[in-house]
């Protein structure tokens, strides 16, 4: 939608770099592939993809330049095998794109600076500059290369002052190709962007970040929160092993791992955009910490090849048993086509979407996209913004579908539900693989909605509307909308029945087939006290997904719950029926 539908220079000049914030290269690639190979699924799937392939080969290099052809290998099944790079390769975004790029950055920094040949130094410039134009935060892999190299000079005491000249001459370079977008007003002062993920937990580095960097996000929850007790010590062990022969890249390691780390955390601090996906780029100085220990260790003594052979098929069966869950068990985002077909059908003029999951996939399906609130919109919105929001709302629209949940563990993901039980009627509920739909309007009446009368209950009532809704969802039961006008009040509280009947029904022996008995509005009106000047709506849901499918009648009416003796019609009937058609 905002990559690939629309002109480069709108998407460049408009709204969509502080609000969908990316750098530009990020929306010219995915515009100008659509516009090579169309707008589909799978062709602005198989983009990521494509490009990620290039880490293969480019983790060999990486492992051939620090322990040799067998570590090179190594690094190159690990990260052919990655599921985390598999998972992001598979979306159409650019994570997986920056993360091989990335890769390629750091290949071509290190061939730079043994080398020192112009070439490699242009080669060096164009990937990092590349890769910092497609992901803002490649940034932290550059903050982390100066570290590297600040160590080889003040630390490491490297006489020779050539390779810190061009590096940071080279640097220069990098920030004045970056600096006409990175250094624009809008994006440093203006942007609205909060994150859409979690404010910075220190527990999460290594209960999630460290196994998700390492085997994705579909390993089992108990599995995950103790991996990090096995794997830490791994990573230590590889730095060890590293530091012992070649100590300039076990601190290089180190500072990749580490420095994203520490600059996520402080930004998180202010923004929610804590979660392992914002450092990918870290992923090759894992997957090279492990390989070095089990090159190193497979040319020891047995023990040791023993150790780095059960390391190496823990690696893949993780692995193959973090692929299968994903290929075959798990929902990486909601059934967001299945949803907007669903709404596409039961929403009318004036309704608005109120989506919860922050998920903007959503309005790829949802073409009408303009009726749409994210609330929450991130963790750390406001409670009384979110209040307001749905005020605003509620006023403006006549209903509102609230779809999806927001994280559990959002601290504002209670805010929405409780203010729509306080202040609004919920009219109808549907689910879609288990994703919910919920429908909720102003207990006001609209005149739109009234009929004229439809049935008088003695005394007691006139039934001015009935709207019937069938089951578009395989979840979804049979919703009816009632109104009542209430003529007088009564000494007991009634209760309302609505019955289904048709032929025999075999698991009763009788004619009834569904049935929904309630007091009016669930219980917060009572014909006791209702008052004759308003019009109450009630909702009632039959569940007839099991129903055979043909004509059937629906019988409403009112009762006294202690005695069972329902109120008559003027007409002398105890229900007002009507006829619906189940498909």
């Amino acid at each position: 939608l905002n990559w690939v539908r629309q002109p480069l220079i709108e998407t460049l000049n408009g709204l969509v770099p502080t609000s969908d914030p990316q750098p530009p290269l990020a929306y010219a690639l995915f515009r100008g592939w659509g516009l090579l190979l169309g707008e589909s699924e799978f062709s602005m799937r198989v983009l990521p993809a494509l490009v990620n392939l290039l880490g293969i080969p480019v983790l060999y290099a990486l492992g051939l330049r620090l322990g040799g052809r067998r570590m090179g290998v190594l690094a190159a099944l690990l990260w052919a095998l990655h599921p985390f790079e598999i998972w992001h390769s598979q979306d159409a975004r650019i994570y997986a794109i920056w993360a091989a790029l990335s890769a390629l950055s750091l290949w071509m920094a290190l061939r730079a600076l043994e080398k020192q040949r112009p070439l490699d130094w242009v080669l060096y410039i164009t990937a990092a500059t590349l890769a910092a134009y497609i992901y803002y935060l490649e940034l932290f892999i550059l903050i982390a290369l100066n570290f590297y190299v600040a160590y080889l000079v003040l630390i490491h005491r490297q006489s020779n002052r050539k390779p810190l000249f061009n590096w940071f001459t080279a640097q220069i370079i990098i920030g004045v190709l970056l600096a006409p977008w990175f250094l624009q007003g809008r994006l440093l002062t203006a942007s609205g962007y909060d994150g859409t993920s979690g404010g910075f937990n220190p527990t999460l580095l290594l209960t999630e970040f460290l196994p998700t960097l390492l085997f994705g996000v579909t390993l089992p929850a108990q599995l995950t929160s103790v991996l990090w007790i096995f794997f830490l010590p791994v990573f230590i062990l590889g730095f060890i092993s590293l530091w012992r022969g070649q100590r300039h890249y076990a601190v290089l390691l180190a500072l990749l791992c580490l420095v994203p780390l520490l600059l996520l955390s402080l930004a998180s601090l202010r923004l929610s955009i804590f979660t392992p996906r914002y450092i990918m780029g870290i992923i090759p100085a894992l997957i090279l910490l492990l390989c070095k220990l089990m090159t190193s260790w497979s040319q020891r003594n047995t023990w040791q090849r023993v150790t780095a052979l059960g390391l190496f098929a823990t690696l893949i069966a993780f692995n193959t048993l973090s692929l299968r869950v994903y290929y075959t068990d798990y929902a990486k985002s909601p059934p967001w086509s299945e949803i907007a077909t669903y709404l596409h059908q039961v929403m009318q003029s004036g309704d608005l979407v109120i989506q919860s999951s922050s998920d903007i996939a959503f309005t790829l399906y949802h073409d009408d996209f303009s009726d749409i609130r994210y609330l929450p919109a991130n963790p750390r919105q406001p409670a009384g913004e979110i209040r307001q929001v749905l005020e605003e709302s509620a006023q403006n629209y006549r209903s509102l579908w609230v779809v999806a949940q927001p994280p559990g563990d959002w601290h504002n993901a209670d805010v929405r539900d409780d203010w729509l039980a306080d202040e609004m009627q919920p009219v109808r509920t549907a689910f879609i693989e288990g994703m919910p739909i919920r429908q909720f309007m102003q207990w006001d009446i609209m005149p739109e909605e009234i009929e004229n009368p439809l049935a008088s209950f003695a005394n007691t009532a006139q039934f001015v509307g009935l709207s019937t809704f069938l089951p578009l969802a395989p979840s979804e039961g049979l919703t009816l909308w009632l109104y009542w006008q209430p003529l007088s009040m009564t000494d007991t509280p009634l209760k309302v029945f609505v019955h289904l009947t048709g032929g025999l029904n075999p698991a009763t022996e009788t004619n009834l087939w569904a049935q929904d008995d309630q007091f009016p509005q669930d219980g917060r009106a009572s014909t006791t006290n209702w008052s004759a000047d308003l019009i109450y709506r009630d909702v009632y849901t039959l569940m007839v997904q099991t129903l055979p499918p043909g004509d059937y009648t629906l019988h409403i009416g009112l009762y006294n719950p202690e005695t069972g003796e329902r109120v008559l019609l003027n007409s002398g009937s105890d229900s007002y029926d009507v006829t619906v058609s189940l498909p």
